[in-house]
């Protein structure tokens, strides 16, 4: 949610200094705010990219946490 509000806000604080580039990256209908539009459009990629970076660190820790496991299971094996 916090990447969704970051998102945001920074497209919110990029429409406001430069609207003449949010038009250009988007067809606006007449009678729409480019601030408005831009900061929906940056929480959604805010959401999009806190869902992937979280998701790449739940699979980096379980990576991790499987070659500690393998490491212990060589260390138990060789005192044997």
């Amino acid at each position: 949610m916090l990447s969704s509000i970051l998102g945001g806000l920074f497209a919110m604080c990029l429409a406001l200094l430069s609207p003449e580039y949010i038009q250009g990256l988007f067809v606006l209908k007449e009678g729409v705010s480019a601030v408005r539009y831009a900061s929906t459009v940056g929480m959604i990629w805010g959401l999009f990219i806190g869902a992937a970076v979280g998701g790449f660190s739940a699979a980096l820790s379980v990576l991790l946490n499987l070659i500690r496991l393998r490491i212990q299971i060589s260390k138990t094996e060789a005192k044997k």
